[in-house]
């Protein structure tokens, strides 16, 4: 049954690989071509190292205590950064616009402080703000520890 929700959840999850193959104008001349096309073939790897990491990594976590911490997120941000690169390749190969190197950095830097941030108000919720996910939140952007944290 957990594994059926897990399953479910996963889902509607998409890579930006993936979401930008979906969104892609198939009415452009570009679409048809082999490039392009290959491009959206490929998407299948980003969408199943996005889903996988979303598995591995609090499950990592997990069985660490935290201690993996650094390689998981530095791990996901790598993976991340990949995604978008080929999703804007991919973009321009079909006849849409590309991301610059920057706008791609930003957007991979937000979702990691989203990511952090997110995670620290589930540790809030959770258990009084102690939590791996609230530990390193503070780490990586400042903010001062409870009385109970060492």
């Amino acid at each position: 049954m957990v594994l059926l929700a897990l399953c479910l959840s996963l889902a509607g999850c998409l890579s930006t690989s993936r979401a930008t193959a979906v969104a892609l104008d198939d009415r452009q001349p570009a679409y048809v071509s082999e490039g392009c096309q290959s491009a959206i073939r490929s998407t299948s790897v980003h969408e199943d190292l996005y889903i996988g990491r979303m598995i591995a990594s609090p499950l990592l976590l997990i069985a660490t205590a935290g201690a993996a911490a650094p390689l998981v997120i530095g791990g996901n941000v790598a993976l991340d950064a990949a995604d978008r690169v080929d999703a804007s390749t991919m973009s321009e190969a079909c006849g849409g616009p590309g991301k610059t190197n920057g706008e791609i950095a930003a957007d991979v830097a937000t979702n990691a402080a989203l990511g952090a941030a997110t995670g620290a108000a589930l540790d809030g919720v959770a258990g009084g703000g102690e939590g791996i996910a609230s530990r390193l939140s503070r780490f990586l952007f400042g903010g001062a520890t409870s009385s109970g944290a060492r």
